[in-house]
């Protein structure tokens, strides 16, 4: 990788730089090319949405790695256990629901009956509600938890000189920005897509 693709995203209060360009398989090498150039900007520490994910199973990737070979901070931010217990479950029994149902009907021949008609107003239902739990968790739930880590590091800090990465999920985004903004926050922040860099 000969240079980093940011797309530059200018706002009022602070400068988010959008990594982009990468492909679907980024090599270890590729990760530590990336985290090398991060010291010469520089950046001051790195924030982690880990989702789903542990501590532990972070702590293994290449990325972790690399940010600690190249001495940058990673700072970790987990859903809470109420979102990983009781929303995972709950997310688990809707999705089986939604996968009998959508088997019940794909097996059916007509389509037009009243059952199956019945059977697609359900899948419609319960598809609305995964859709609905995965928008409160990583709209509202994930965006606070990241903010307040951010808020919690930053603190006492001269936020017009700092400039931090932030490894998360692209649809997080706008929302964390949002939050920053209101908080008066004033660092350059790199965002770089968790995907590409943890699986």
């Amino acid at each position: 990788m000969n240079s980093i693709m940011f797309e530059t995203l200018i706002d009022n209060n602070f400068s988010v730089y959008l990594l982009r360009d990468m492909h679907e398989d980024i090599t270890d090498k590729e990760i530590e090319d990336i985290i090398e150039k991060f010291k010469e900007i520089p950046v001051h520490f790195a924030t982690i949405d880990l989702g789903y994910m542990s501590l532990r199973e972070f702590n293994e990737t290449h990325l972790a790695k690399a940010f600690n070979d190249f001495k940058i901070p990673c700072f970790t931010i987990e859903l809470p256990h109420y979102v990983k217990g009781h929303f995972s479950s709950q997310i688990s029994q809707i999705q089986n629901k939604y996968n009998e149902l959508k088997v019940s009907y794909d097996l059916l021949k007509d389509k037009n009956s009243p059952g199956a008609q019945e059977l697609s107003y359900l899948i419609d239902y319960y598809s609305n509600e995964l859709r609905e739990l995965d928008h409160y968790i990583n709209q509202q739930v994930r965006v606070e938890s990241i903010v307040k880590k951010i808020l919690s590091v930053i603190k006492d800090r001269d936020t017009k000189d700092l400039t931090f990465v932030h490894v998360g999920e692209e649809n997080t985004l706008v929302e964390i920005m949002r939050h920053l903004k209101e908080h008066d926050v004033k660092s350059n922040i790199l965002f770089m897509q968790k995907s590409k860099f943890l699986l």
